[in-house]
């Protein structure tokens, strides 16, 4: 039997029959609630053409859960059985007849508590075995975004973004929306800080947090919306945006320009 990852043998003098074609080990970092197929066909080579039926486990290995191997899901003449874990509502194999060479199996709605190896295990004449190895997190939600300072020609302005929750480290985009998102150029005088990526608390300059963009010199050129975007390793959250528009200039006002600063969320 071989199986699209490791290959175990039983012994030395064993020929490896059954197969894992494939990689032999996966690393996938997946989203809070999303759902993932854990890929595992074999292929049954010409040694294990017995009699003897395919068994099939699944096992999955937490940090938090150290001691007997928690086979949370197995398959053996043509029975599936259910183990005691967390998992056993929301997995199951992907073919009807996981004895026709794809031992591949859908896990839903992941928790951060599913984080951990799986093993995938055929059985025949012989042993292969994949290993997929899964970190869940939690995806940032939609941030608050807000403004502050003095906005008038010539002034300076901080948009804040803020993000509560999601799986460190987090990452703040700033993209002025009449450039398009993320590829545009923001106006000169704007500096993010620190530059898209979250800085440790102590390294961060003073008074300032990630997720801030500073806005230098205001002129027109700066009027517009802004717009921010969190990110870490398994998504993205929505976009937040301020949005800084002219409110008065007066015929024949030959002072400063005010602006206007508002939030939203989209």
């Amino acid at each position: 039997i071989s199986v699209g990852g490791d290959s175990a043998l039983l012994s030395p003098a064993v020929l490896v029959a059954v197969r894992i074609p494939g990689k032999g080990r996966e690393v996938l970092y997946l989203a809070k609630g999303d759902s993932v197929k854990l890929g595992c066909p074999y292929v049954l080579e010409p040694e294990d053409n017995g009699p003897q039926g395919v068994g099939i486990e699944w096992i999955q290995i937490t940090p938090e859960r150290p001691g007997p191997e928690n086979v949370f899901l197995s398959y053996q003449d043509h029975h599936v059985n259910y183990g005691s874990s967390g998992l056993q509502d929301r997995v199951a194999f992907v073919q009807t007849d996981p004895g026709q060479r794809d031992a591949s199996i859908r896990v839903a709605d992941l928790q951060e508590s599913d984080t951990g190896t799986y093993q995938c295990r055929v059985k025949k004449n012989t042993v292969a075995v994949h290993e997929v190895i899964v970190t869940v997190q939690e995806k940032p939600p939609v941030p608050q975004c807000w403004s502050e300072g003095e906005l008038i020609e010539g002034g300076s302005v901080v948009l804040r973004c803020f993000s509560r929750g999601g799986t460190a480290p987090l990452a703040y985009q700033w993209a002025k929306l009449a450039e398009g998102y993320g590829g545009g150029r923001l106006p000169a005088g704007a500096l993010q800080v620190p530059p898209v990526l979250s800085c440790p608390v102590l390294s961060c300059p003073p008074g300032r947090s990630p997720g801030d963009l500073v806005i230098r010199s205001l002129t027109w050129a700066h009027a517009g919306t802004y717009q921010c975007r969190v990110t870490n390793r398994v998504g993205y959250s929505g976009d937040t945006g301020v949005t800084l528009e002219w409110l008065c200039l007066a015929p024949g006002d030959t002072g400063g320009v005010t602006l206007g600063g508002s939030g939203w969320s989209g």
